[in-house]
């Protein structure tokens, strides 16, 4: 049995390759697309993005060290520039030139809002950089990250569930408490597709409750203080990376916003783990013919749409032109 992406996520975007705190003095390891790549800053501090995997004899990269500003292969000391072109042979007589083409592929990558992104395309990234985290340099996160075995859909759908959290999440979610204290009760909720994404709001409410942004971001919000932005970065059929970040607005006294690592995983997070890994199994042993869904499931299968035209190559505007704003009646 083989695990299966079933909705792959388009590969020309910008993805999380790693979180800035997760750099240091030494290469980082990171993975998208089953593509290993190797992430670390040159002397400049500047962040820079290469396949983790010499030319030579297909050591990773990461085990090596920064000589000079260019990355040193940890078993011959090849050594390559920000650029992927070898700049140095050591064993080689240095009368003689860097025979041509030997490279590794270089990654566009940018350092923005408490990440490091790779563009994943084979052309040039359009748009240039990642769409940024709204309020991110207003407010204090917490951050982590955990590995999902199940394909990068599934915590998206997940994220975008209005009916899941009191069956899912006892004892750790609003709507569980909520439930508990009033019932289940009949609620309006407006889908907004845009040329991004799409929105989920309650009926009447000015700010999204829920927001899915290509390629990969869910952003849920209770529209005042609460905000958590989920990243979902495939990894291979079947598995990927969850990149979170949590924040409520400052407290009375914090003087300026910033980000703290967490190598914790909340119990919220352990138990969507439960059930999303278990959805997969099913999927990998059967495929998605036994799927029926109802009304409440139109905000994931909104998503399916947008996220399989964004990766036949579909352009916002032809995305636009087949989707369209609807009101869904729902007890949660």
């Amino acid at each position: 049995m083989s695990s299966v992406d079933r909705y792959p996520l388009p590969r020309d975007a910008w993805y999380v390759c790693a979180a800035t705190a997760q750099l240091g003095e030494t290469p980082f390891a990171a993975q998208i697309f089953e593509q290993k790549i190797m992430v670390m800053r040159n002397l400049d501090g500047q962040v820079f993005a290469l396949q983790d995997r010499c030319p030579h004899r297909g050591v990773a990269l990461s085990l090596g060290r920064l000589e000079q500003g260019q990355i040193a292969c940890a078993y011959h000391g090849w050594r390559f520039g920000s650029d992927g072109d070898c700049a140095h042979i050591p064993s080689l007589d240095q009368a003689r030139p860097i025979p041509a083409g030997i490279a590794v592929r270089r990654y566009p990558c940018v350092e923005q809002d408490g990440y490091v992104w790779a563009w994943m395309g084979e052309g040039a990234p359009e748009p240039a950089t990642p769409r940024r985290i709204a309020g991110f340099a207003e407010r204090s996160w917490l951050q982590g990250q955990l590995d999902l075995a199940c394909e990068a859909m599934l915590p998206i759908e997940n994220n975008l569930d209005i009916c899941h959290p009191y069956f899912t999440h006892p004892g750790a979610h609003p709507q569980y408490f909520a439930v508990q204290a009033q019932g289940f009760r009949k609620l309006r909720y407006e889908l907004k597709p845009d040329d991004q994404g799409l929105s989920v709001h309650l009926e009447g409410a000015l700010s999204p409750l829920l927001r899915f942004d290509l390629p990969d971001r869910v952003t849920v919000s209770d529209g005042a203080s609460f905000v958590v932005v989920l990243h979902h970065t495939p990894l291979s059929p079947g598995r990927c990376r969850q990149h979170w970040l949590l924040s409520r607005e400052m407290a009375a006294g914090e003087s300026s916003p910033g980000v703290t690592w967490t190598q914790a995983e909340p119990e919220i997070f352990a138990q969507d783990r439960r059930v999303l890994e278990s959805a997969q199994l099913a999927y990998d042993a059967e495929g998605d013919g036994f799927e029926r869904s109802i009304e409440a499931d139109a905000p994931s299968l909104a998503v399916r749409r947008i996220v399989r035209w964004a990766a036949q190559g579909r352009t916002a505007a032809q995305r636009m032109r087949v989707s369209s704003r609807r009101v869904i009646e729902v007890r949660s």
